[in-house]
């Protein structure tokens, strides 16, 4: 991927260069409403409100997150520049979480009614949008699996990976160092793991020179061990050919010996 400065906007065909084109991202820019702008950690949508639109996010990053009876906070998910937020609302009518802003967030919004009108008028559109929640799903399940499964150094790394992997395929980072505007309890709540023990994990990544995550980007000191660390497989992401061809290619030999990756 060609590295982009994270300033610019992420337009639609460079956040999913094999599933819409510059033509169909130009369609869809067309109906959705003007930019906004977002402070930091500002609600960005409601749970069990009903909704009337999604939102795409040009730049910035939020959190979705859900609340136990108490108010603690537990991520479901962290989005990035380039990806939808709500787009499910179109067919249940509202959302089961809540998603805030992380840092400064800029959105465009796009009616409920325009994406009706898309089932007539371009419903390969339509469609493409629709794969892009069940991405939402797989890498749903991807969480379920690391917070589940994988041990506190692993499962951090693993995030990490995932982070940059999303990133990367989107031109907005290479693979030494990515952006993470996430606090240290941030960390945490998205590991399902403690302030305290997200502390010790980075610690002990630092200490190993794979990698280190201050003042909201995670600087990576070995490409290939973070993602042996983290027993990291990309196949849930669908990738393109060609951006999974290419991070084989920087993990190759090294961060193949005793990990199988489970890609083909």
């Amino acid at each position: 991927p060609i590295f982009r400065e994270g300033g610019l906007t992420m337009e639609l065909h460079l956040a999913y260069p094999g599933l819409f084109d510059q033509e169909a991202g130009a369609q869809l820019a067309a109906v959705m409403g003007a930019p906004r702008q977002l402070n930091p950690r500002q609600r960005i949508l409601r749970a069990n409100v009903a909704r009337t639109g999604a939102l795409y996010i040009q730049r910035g990053f939020a959190a979705r997150y859900r609340l136990d009876r108490s108010g603690r906070r537990q991520f479901i998910g962290v989005l990035i520049p380039g990806d939808f937020a709500g787009l499910s609302s179109f067919a249940l009518g509202r959302l089961d979480h809540d998603i805030d802003s992380i840092n400064s967030v800029r959105l465009q919004s796009i009616s409920h009614d325009q994406l009706g009108t898309l089932q007539t008028t371009s419903p390969e559109l339509l469609c493409r949008l629709w794969q892009l929640t069940l991405l939402d799903s797989a890498i749903s399940r991807y969480w379920i699996f690391r917070i589940g499964r994988l041990p506190g150094l692993a499962r951090i790394a693993n995030f990490f990976c995932e982070m940059l992997v999303r990133q990367y395929v989107r031109g907005l980072c290479g693979t030494d160092r990515f952006e993470l505007p996430l606090t240290q309890s941030d960390l945490g709540e998205a590991c399902g793991m403690t302030p305290v023990h997200a502390n010790r994990m980075i610690g002990e990544l630092r200490a190993e020179g794979i990698c280190n995550f201050m003042d909201g980007a995670v600087e990576v000191g070995d490409f290939a061990g973070l993602f042996r660390m983290g027993q990291y497989s990309w196949d849930y992401l669908y990738l393109p050919d060609a951006v999974s061809a290419d991070l084989r290619r920087r993990l190759t030999p090294a961060a193949t010996r005793g990990i199988a990756l489970g890609l083909r």
